[in-house]
C-alpha cells in the first residue's frame, strides 16, 4: 500500500509538471542571446560560419523566470568579439531571418578563445545613449576550442617518399645487376 501511495504522488507530480502551460526560463524581460551553433568546428586559418539567435523575452507579471512570451528580434546590432591572451578578433552579425544572426571569422592559432556575443537595440529616444538597459541589450559568453588545422599535404608528401625511395631502390638493383 505504501507503495501505491508513493507511485501515485510520482504520477501526481509528472501530470501537473507536464500539463502545466508555464514555461520557466532563467531571464528577465528583454532581449536573451540563446547560444552559438555551428557546423563545424572552429579550424586555425579557416573561416567558420556560426550562428546566434536573439529574442526578446517578456516574463509573466509577478513571477520572474515564468515566460509570458519570446519573439524573435530582427533589428538588434549583433556583435562578436574572440579573444585568447592578446588576441582578438571581433565582427558584427548579419540577420539572417527570424532572430537569427550569422557570421563567419578566420582565428588566427589553435587554443581555447573566449567568445562574447552582445545583441543591443534601441526602439526609444527616452533611452539613454549610455545606458545598459537589460530591456534593450544582452550579452552571452562562452569558451570555443580552436582546433589545429589538418596537415592535408601528408599523403602528398608520403607519396613522394615512397616514389624517392623507389627509384634509389631501381638504382641501386640495376647498378648491381650491371656489375
Amino acid at each position: 500500500m505504501k507503495h501505491k501511495t508513493v507511485l501515485g504522488w510520482i504520477l501526481f507530480v509528472f501530470i501537473s509538471l507536464v500539463a502545466s502551460q508555464s514555461v520557466f526560463a532563467d531571464v528577465e524581460n528583454g532581449l536573451f542571446i540563446t547560444g552559438i551553433s555551428y557546423d563545424q568546428s572552429f579550424t586555425a586559418n579557416e573561416v567558420t560560419s556560426f550562428k546566434v539567435e536573439v529574442v526578446q523575452v517578456k516574463v509573466k507579471e509577478g513571477n520572474i523566470g515564468e515566460l509570458e512570451n519570446a519573439s524573435p528580434v530582427t533589428d538588434a546590432v549583433v556583435t562578436a568579439v574572440f579573444t585568447k591572451g592578446s588576441e582578438k578578433k571581433e565582427i558584427t552579425l548579419e540577420h539572417e531571418k527570424d532572430g537569427q544572426y550569422s557570421g563567419e571569422i578566420e582565428l588566427p592559432s589553435p587554443g581555447e578563445w573566449s567568445l562574447t556575443v552582445k545583441a543591443e537595440r534601441n526602439h526609444s529616444a527616452q533611452v539613454q545613449p549610455n545606458s545598459a538597459d537589460k530591456e534593450h541589450e544582452a550579452v552571452f559568453s562562452t569558451p570555443v576550442r580552436v582546433q589545429q588545422p589538418d596537415n592535408q599535404s601528408m599523403p602528398v608528401l608520403m607519396f613522394i617518399s615512397v616514389f624517392v625511395a623507389a627509384a634509389i631502390g631501381i638504382v641501386i638493383w640495376a647498378k648491381n645487376r650491371a656489375t
